[in-house]
């Protein structure tokens, strides 16, 4: 992937980054200046997180899943189960060391949109920010789930079968025209 020379159009995003590790918070804290993202708080722990996220709104959370005491799994829960908070419906990233599909599905489950490994790779969180931003998923909140929509496909199933969103895969069943070069290059600043 070759990013512009100048900086993406995410200097208004305001991501809260949660991490124990100190090294690893300050490597995607530098990673997003490099992105042009110029506001974040960087929060050592869930407990200064959740302090954090009571007085304010944010666009974007990057969470480490474990973490000692509370790990960020019981954050992003945390974050869902308050429908009146303000980071009700914020995307969340999970990062990990390890990627097992257990820690995958547990973090879909709780309601994250991604995990990423870590080191973080600056080329997979750019992509992930994106495919977020672009993306539409729709949030849900049930009793049972609460969290962005986790079917990525958006293929009508057939008439004989039921499906309660078979409308809403029907208009979207028409994939996103991917964004040229030159689309790109107009998210610079």
């Amino acid at each position: 992937m070759n990013l512009p020379n100048t900086p993406l159009g995410l200097k208004d995003i305001e991501p809260l980054i949660v991490d124990d590790d100190l090294q690893s918070l300050d490597l995607v804290s530098t990673i997003l200046k490099g992105f042009g993202i110029t506001k974040m708080v960087k929060c050592a722990s869930a407990a200064e997180a959740r302090d954090v996220l009571r007085s304010r709104a944010f666009d974007l959370a990057i969470i480490d899943c474990e973490m000692p005491d509370e790990d960020g799994y019981g954050l992003v829960r945390h974050i869902r189960s308050d429908a009146q908070g303000p980071n009700f419906t914020m995307p969340v990233l999970m990062m990990s060391a390890v990627t097992p599909r257990s820690k995958v599905e547990a973090a879909r489950d709780d309601g994250a949109n991604f995990t990423i490994t870590k080191p973080v790779s600056p080329t997979i969180l750019l992509e992930r920010i994106l495919w977020i931003a672009q993306s539409g998923r729709r949030f849900i909140s049930d009793t049972g789930y609460r969290g962005p929509d986790r079917r990525f496909r958006t293929v009508p199933v057939t008439e004989e079968t039921f499906e309660r969103r078979n409308g809403d895969l029907i208009m979207t069943a028409q994939p996103e025209r991917p964004l040229s070069q030159d689309e790109i290059d107009g998210l610079s600043t």
